[in-house]
């Protein structure tokens, strides 16, 4: 479903198409809530980097490249064509960017405020770069995958919240328990990328 759609569903539960401002809010985060629930495999986001120069470290203001980024799932080395894939970059915290003999270790990344640090054994200019990322909740270009598989979800997640808003406890337990429900097989459905 599309955003409008949504909107009209939790309309028809709520009763409440006054409520124009709180219904969109509700539904912008329900969405937000349901894709940030696990790391989904439709959240995914693959894209290929040019460094200006080539270097054994790199930097990627990573919010630049990427506005809706959530969290770095892999950096993989590559070349110019994007054909010929190299090894993973070991993703580390900062705190282990030093071995035991506290000397810098290599062919690693980390995340350092929203700039991704690469230190590479070779020097690189190239990398594919995988990202989970956020839904676009904005109203002119709403897009997510979860409205389209699974809007139940949003529906009732977004209904529970109107409810909430309103003081409606009573249709806020009810729909806060299908919301629940429906969350539950969204996890279900698309944690694996195959059903087995």
């Amino acid at each position: 479903m599309n955003l409008s759609e949504l909107r009209q569903e939790v309309y028809t539960i709520t009763n409440r198409p006054d409520l124009v401002a709180q219904t969109l809010t509700a539904i912008r985060a329900a969405t937000l809530k349901i894709h940030q629930r696990d790391y989904f495999y439709k959240d995914l986001f693959e894209t290929g980097i040019s460094f200006t120069s080539s270097g054994y470290t790199q930097q990627i203001e990573y919010r630049l490249l990427i506005p809706k980024w959530r969290s770095l799932k892999y950096i993989r080395k590559t070349d110019v064509t994007g054909t010929e894939q190299g090894s993973f970059f070991d993703i580390l915290v900062p705190e282990n960017v030093l071995d035991d003999y506290k000397l810098n270790r290599s062919n690693i990344c980390y995340v350092a405020g929203e700039v991704v640090q690469i230190r590479s054994k070779a020097e690189i200019q190239y990398a594919i770069l995988g990202c989970y990322i956020n839904p676009d909740i904005t109203e002119a270009t709403y897009s997510s995958w979860v409205a389209l598989d699974h809007p139940y979800a949003i529906i009732f997640e977004a209904a529970s919240m109107v409810f909430k808003m309103i003081g409606d406890t009573e249709q806020f337990a009810a729909y806060s328990d299908l919301a629940g429900m429906q969350l539950q097989e969204v996890v279900i459905s698309n944690i694996q990328s195959s059903g087995q």
